[in-house]
């Protein structure tokens, strides 16, 4: 007798919405590493979550969202850390560092919250030492965010940080090969 392989997944649910089939499933959410070099100091952009989020209200993150349809991650990310902060990666293009050829340094898949996202996280390091750092982005905040900071790495622990967020930051400095 042939054993059959046990698998500890649930089915999706298909839900009828007039003669269209919707599956419900697990989303993909793209996570912004962005750094920026300034002399000796580097700095992450985050923000502080809103009040009015309903998960983890008052933490703070990197810019982070859903995938939109008709939209690769890349994209994604460029949009929600634009929504998210005013920063438009595009306007600094001439002075990124590192990039990881704009594909995510590493995909988080294991359904441990209560949503199950699976993550896309990206960096980008842009090199501002001749420039100066873009401080504009620090007067932005929004129905989602309360404050925008550059956060020097230096400082990431002094931090309340939301989604083990400081954790992948280390991670993504592990990682990068400038």
């Amino acid at each position: 007798k042939v054993m059959k392989p046990v698998f500890k997944n649930r089915p999706n649910t298909a839900h009828k919405v007039g003669d269209k089939e919707i599956w419900e499933s697990r989303s993909p959410a793209v996570v912004g590493f962005i750094f920026s070099i300034v002399g000796q100091d580097m700095l992450v952009l985050a923000e502080k979550r809103s009040n009015k989020m309903p998960d983890e209200p008052g933490k703070w993150v990197v810019p982070c969202g859903y995938l939109d349809w008709d939209e690769n991650g890349w994209d994604a990310l460029r949009r929600e850390v634009y929504e998210e902060t005013s920063f438009f990666i595009d306007k600094y293009s001439k002075y990124v560092a590192y990039d990881h050829n704009k594909d995510p340094f590493y995909v988080m898949t294991e359904p441990r919250e209560n949503r199950q996202n699976i993550a896309l996280n990206y960096c980008i390091i842009y090199d501002f030492t001749d420039k100066g750092l873009p401080l504009a982005v620090e007067k932005y905040t929004d129905d989602e965010v309360a404050q925008v900071k550059w956060v020097n790495i230096k400082d990431i622990r002094k931090y309340d940080w939301a989604f083990e967020h400081d954790k992948r930051i280390d991670m993504a400095l592990n990682k990068i090969e400038l």
